[in-house]
C-alpha cells in the first residue's frame, strides 16, 4: 500500500483540477440521467454488460472467436470450453455487480469471493490462493513457517482505503487510482491479479460516483486504449516498493475516459429524448436514409439500441414493399440495398458526347 501510504506528497497539477471540475459537473447530472432513461434503464444497463463482457475478455485476449463471443454473451449458449465458461462467468460478474451495486462495500473476503466466482473450476484450486511472502524477522522459530499470506496486506490496504476515503483530502478517483497501483504491484494472489485488479477498479468507480458506466462501457474505453493504460501502469510500479510511484499518469486516463463517456452519455440521452417523440419505425427510415446505400440490420441496431428487433424488420418488411429497398442475401449475414437516391448515392456521368 506503498501508493495510498504516500498519497498526500502528491501534488494535484491545474490540468487535472480543471478535468474535475468538468466531470464533477456530469456527476452532478447523474440523476437527471437515471429520471430521463428509467423507462429503458434496465435493457440499457444489459447492453452496457454485453459490452463490458466482450471488452473485458477481450482485454486479456481470451482465445474465443468473435462469433462464439457473440453467442456466449448475447444468445447465451452454454460453453464448449473453459475459456468459453470464464466468458459466462464474467457476464454474471458484471449482471450481480450492477445489481449491488448500492450495497457494496470493500472487503477481503468480497475480493476473494469474486476471485473464486470467476475462476472456481477454470484454474487449479492452487491458483485460487492468496500468495505468501517471507517473513521480515530475524528470529528462527522451527514450529512456524518462514512464510505469511499476503491476506493481511490486502486487508491493510482496504483500511488505507477506507481512511482515505473518510478523511476526505483527496479526490475519489484518485484514492481509487492509488488502490489500484497499489493492488496490483502488491499482487496478493498467486494468479489472475491483473484481471481482478481491473474488475476492482470498475467497481470501485461505479460506486463511487461514476453512474455513467451503467449506461456507457468502460471496458470498451479500456480495451481500445490498452496500450496506452498499460504504458501508464508501467510507468505507475516504477519506485514503488521506495513509496515514490508515480500515478497521475494513470488518473489523467482515468479521468479521461470518464469525461469522453459522459460526453456519450449526453448524446445517447439527446438522441432518446428525440426519439421519444417520433414514431418508431419512421426514425429507423430516417436512419437508412443516412446510411450507406448497402446497409445491414445490424447498423440499425447500433443507431437504435433500444428499438425491438421485431420494429426493425417491420419497417424493412414495410420499406421492401414500397419498392425502397431490397434485400441482398440471407441468413446472418444479409444485408439490405437502397434503391432511392440519397446523398451517398454515386453520381454517374453519362458519356460525354464528343461530336461537334
Amino acid at each position: 500500500m506503498k501508493c495510498l501510504e504516500n498519497i498526500s506528497r502528491t501534488q494535484i497539477p491545474g490540468d487535472i483540477i480543471m478535468q474535475y471540475i468538468k466531470l464533477y459537473q456530469s456527476i452532478g447530472k447523474n440523476n437527471y440521467n437515471y429520471d430521463t432513461l428509467q423507462r429503458d434503464y434496465d435493457t440499457i444497463v444489459a447492453k452496457t454488460i454485453e459490452h463490458d463482457t466482450k471488452f473485458f475478455v477481450k482485454y486479456f485476449d481470451t482465445p474465443v472467436t468473435d462469433h462464439r463471443l457473440m453467442m456466449l454473451i448475447e444468445r447465451d449458449i452454454a460453453p464448449k470450453n473453459k475459456d468459453e465458461q470464464w466468458v459466462v462467468n464474467v457476464k454474471k460478474a458484471f449482471i450481480k455487480i450492477h445489481r449491488e451495486s448500492d450495497t457494496f462495500e470493500l472487503l477481503t473476503n468480497e475480493i476473494y469471493d469474486l476471485l473464486n466466482f470467476l475462476y472456481k473450476d477454470i484454474v487449479i484450486d492452487q491458483k485460487l490462493q492468496f500468495e505468501k511472502m517471507k517473513k521480515e524477522t530475524k528470529k528462527v522459530n522451527l514450529l512456524s513457517s518462514n512464510y505469511v499470506s499476503k491476506k493481511e496486506l490486502l486487508e491493510q490496504l482496504i483500511q488505507a482505503f477506507n481512511k482515505a476515503k473518510n478523511d476526505q483530502h483527496h479526490e475519489v478517483s484518485f484514492i481509487i487510482t492509488n488502490f489500484y497501483v497499489d493492488f496490483i504491484n502488491m499482487h496478493p494472489f498467486v494468479d489472475k491479479n491483473k484481471e481482478i485488479g481491473l474488475m476492482l477498479l470498475y467497481i470501485l468507480l461505479l460506486v463511487n460516483g461514476f453512474e455513467v458506466y451503467e449506461y456507457i462501457s468502460m471496458m470498451q474505453y479500456m480495451y481500445q486504449s490498452k496500450q496506452e493504460f498499460e504504458r501508464a501502469v508501467l510507468s505507475a510500479s516504477f519506485n514503488w516498493e521506495e513509496g515514490f510511484s508515480e500515478t497521475l499518469s494513470i488518473h489523467r486516463f482515468l479521468l479521461k475516459v470518464a469525461l469522453v463517456s459522459y460526453d456519450a452519455l449526453n448524446e445517447m440521452i439527446r438522441n432518446y429524448v428525440y426519439d421519444m417523440g417520433l414514431n418508431k419505425s419512421n426514425n429507423i427510415e430516417n436512419t437508412i436514409n443516412k446510411l450507406e446505400d448497402v446497409f445491414s440490420k445490424n447498423d440499425l441496431r447500433k443507431q437504435h439500441p433500444l428499438i425491438s428487433d421485431s420494429t426493425i424488420d417491420r419497417t424493412l418488411k414495410r420499406l421492401r414493399d414500397e419498392g425502397k429497398i431490397r434485400p441482398i442475401g440471407q441468413g446472418r449475414g444479409a444485408k439490405w440495398m437502397k434503391l432511392f437516391e440519397s446523398k451517398h448515392k454515386k453520381v454517374n456521368y453519362a458519356q460525354i458526347d464528343l461530336k461537334i
